[in-house]
C-alpha cells in the first residue's frame, strides 16, 4: 500500500472485479488515513504532543485536553451560544474518555466557509495557538473533531461574558471584585506576552466568566 497514492482506477477482466473492489476500498481507506494524520500533524506537530501532563481538578490531564481528537459521536450539542470567526458556538456536552460528561463550548465549522479563501487556514491557527496555551485565566481546548462539520471543543465559561455578567448585576458588584476582574485579566494579558500573542480585540464582551470570582478566558486571541 505503500504507492496507494497513485493507484487509478483501471478495467479488469470478469472474474477479477472482487478482489479490484477490495483493492480499491483499502486504498480510499488508506488514503482517508493519510489526509487525517496530515490534518493532525497541521493542527498538533508531533513535537508538542510529548508534553508534561498536568492534572487538573475534574482528573483529565492539560495534554489530554489540548491533543484529544473527538468522535462526533461523543459530543451531544444543545443551545447556540453565539457566532464565531468560522461558524456558530453552540453549548454541548461531551462524553470525555475518562467517562465524564464534561460541559463544554463547541465552535462548529460551518461547510461552505472552506471555500473562502484562508479560513481553514484560519482554523488551525486558532487551534494551534489553543494548544501552545496553558493558564488559570484562558479557555482550555479539549480538542478536535475531525469528522463534517469540524469542530472545536473547549471549556465551557459557565457564566458567559463579562459585560453581560456585569450588566445582570446592575452596579451591585463590589469595587474589590472589580478589582479582582482586572488583576485575572492582566494576568492572562502577561501571559499572553510570554508566548509572543497579541490579543486583538480585548474588551468586556470578549472576557468570559467561569465562576464569579473567576476570570476564565479570552475570546479571539
Amino acid at each position: 500500500m505503500t504507492h496507494s497514492g497513485i493507484v487509478k482506477r483501471v478495467s479488469f477482466p470478469d472474474g477479477s472485479s472482487s478482489g479490484a473492489r477490495r483493492l480499491l476500498e483499502a486504498v480510499k481507506k488508506k488514503r482517508a488515513h493519510q489526509r487525517k494524520r496530515n490534518l493532525i500533524n497541521k493542527l498538533i506537530p508531533a513535537s508538542s504532543r510529548s508534553s508534561t501532563s498536568k492534572r487538573s481538578d475534574d482528573g483529565l490531564s492539560i495534554s489530554d485536553f489540548t491533543s484529544c481528537l473527538i468522535q462526533e459521536s461523543n459530543i451531544t450539542l444543545s443551545v447556540k451560544l453565539g457566532d464565531g470567526s468560522f461558524g456558530v458556538v453552540k453549548r454541548g456536552e461531551w462524553a470525555s474518555p475518562a467517562g465524564k460528561s464534561i460541559p463544554v463550548a463547541v465552535k462548529v465549522l460551518k461547510a461552505d466557509t472552506l471555500n473562502q479563501p484562508g479560513v481553514f487556514e484560519d482554523f488551525i491557527k486558532e487551534v494551534q495557538a489553543m494548544h501552545c496555551l496553558s493558564h488559570q485565566n484562558l479557555v482550555r481546548l479539549y480538542g478536535v473533531v475531525l469528522s463534517q462539520p469540524m469542530m472545536m471543543v473547549t471549556e465551557l465559561a459557565q457564566l458567559g461574558s463579562l459585560l453581560d455578567f456585569l450588566r445582570k448585576q446592575c452596579q451591585h458588584t463590589a469595587v474589590p471584585m472589580l478589582c479582582e476582574y482586572a488583576t485575572q485579566v492582566a494576568n492572562g494579558m502577561a501571559y499572553l506576552e510570554t508566548k509572543r500573542f497579541l490579543h486583538r480585540d480585548l474588551a468586556c464582551r470578549n472576557v468570559l466568566l467561569a465562576a464569579v470570582d473567576k476570570v476564565r478566558g479570552f475570546q479571539a486571541v
